[in-house]
């Protein structure tokens, strides 16, 4: 018997644990314990947009109408009917906030392999691929599930730009500055010799963390847009709250010239364009990271595109690892309490869950 955490998919403030009955492993399968794993506002986003791109379907809930959030974890293989796969191999990549998973290892390689359950298969291939990781410290691990998914969007997100000049823009305008993926693009941002300048856009109560870090040109708040400067813009949007676009539309109009859609740390705002004059007067594209990478390895190749996404990474996780207070905490019935917080919006952003099993 395990436990899993699942949320109401028409209600993500409706979270519950529930108990499971292990599943019996069949050939070619493994058994997977997990042993940690974070929940930041990036899994928000999984649940809000569960049904547009199908987060839902990655791991099966107790019974319709609910739904299981992914997590990033690391778990070890404690029972294995897979003649490549021995017990005590350790994992990292996509779970659900549960005490394990039963997967089937294919594509088996000495780095990694895929998880080939059918009904994954119809799903964005790369939140099905697994590293096979050795031994390491827990300080280790918690970097690598809280910071090492965020920032390779970063990575992304900052390649993307970089590509297309950043749109002609002179200023990015990054919303919700405080989240952990918008802290690793500002960082990538801030080492750019004559990139743009960088403006973190975010809430009053977060103006001073936010101005801490030293990665954003400016600060502004959501209710102080007119002290942005009137000159061509890019807008990264991983607030997902159509007020805060209208707003910055009305404010910028024409030099507005570029919106990505990204993330929806203001989830309950909803997101996208309404009748109430959301539209951008330029371009705007939502910007889904696993594509995006896909496209990358066949340009550039696996080794190169591991080679410059690690490199980032890494140096995006050592800038910004120092202000954040590590929240370890122990069981699923933990992870349970704190998820109000993170419904609410009110979860500190300098500080990053971790739990334990």
């Amino acid at each position: 018997m395990g436990q899993l955490f699942e949320v109401n998919r028409k209600d993500l403030s409706q979270g519950r644990l529930v108990e499971r009955d292990a599943a019996a492993l069949e050939d070619g399968q493994v058994r997977a314990r997990i042993e940690r794993f974070s929940f930041t506002a990036n899994n928000m986003t999984y649940g809000a947009v569960g049904d547009l791109i199908g987060y839902w379907h990655f791991f099966p809930a107790s019974e319709e109408g609910w739904g299981v959030i992914p997590v990033w974890s690391v778990a070890e293989i404690v029972e294995s009917r897979h003649s490549d796969f021995p017990t005590g191999e350790r994992v990292y990549g996509y779970f659900p906030p549960a005490d394990e998973l039963v997967m089937q290892p294919g594509e088996v390689r000495a780095t990694g392999f895929v998880d080939m359950m059918p009904h994954r298969q119809v799903l964005p291939p790369l939140y099905n691929r697994y590293q096979r990781i050795g031994p390491s410290d827990p300080t280790a691990e918690n970097v690598r599930v809280l910071l090492a998914p965020l920032h390779m969007t970063s990575f992304c997100l900052h390649d993307a730009l970089h590509r297309e000049n950043f749109h002609d823009a002179t200023q990015v305008l990054i919303a919700s500055a405080s989240s952990k993926t918008s802290l690793g693009l500002a960082f990538g941002l801030h080492r750019d010799d004559g990139g743009p300048a960088v403006v973190g856009l975010t809430s009053a109560g977060n103006v001073g963390f936010v101005e801490a870090t030293g990665l954003y040109d400016q600060v502004v708040t959501y209710d102080d847009l007119d002290a942005l400067a009137d000159k061509p813009s890019v807008l990264v949007d991983m607030a997902g709250n159509r007020s805060l676009v209208s707003s910055l539309n009305a404010r910028l109009g024409d030099q507005l010239v570029h919106r990505i859609n990204v993330g929806m740390t203001h989830w309950a705002e909803g997101t996208g364009s309404d009748e109430g004059g959301d539209k951008s007067s330029g371009e705007e594209n939502f910007f889904f990271a696993p594509s995006y990478i896909l496209e990358r390895i066949k340009e550039w190749g696996p080794a190169e595109f591991d080679r410059r996404a690690q490199d980032y990474v890494a140096a995006a996780a050592n800038a910004t690892f120092g202000w954040m207070e590590i929240d370890e905490r122990k069981g699923l019935g933990a992870l349970a309490e704190a998820y109000p917080a993170f419904v609410e919006g009110s979860w500190p952003p300098d500080k990053g869950l971790v739990i334990t099993l």
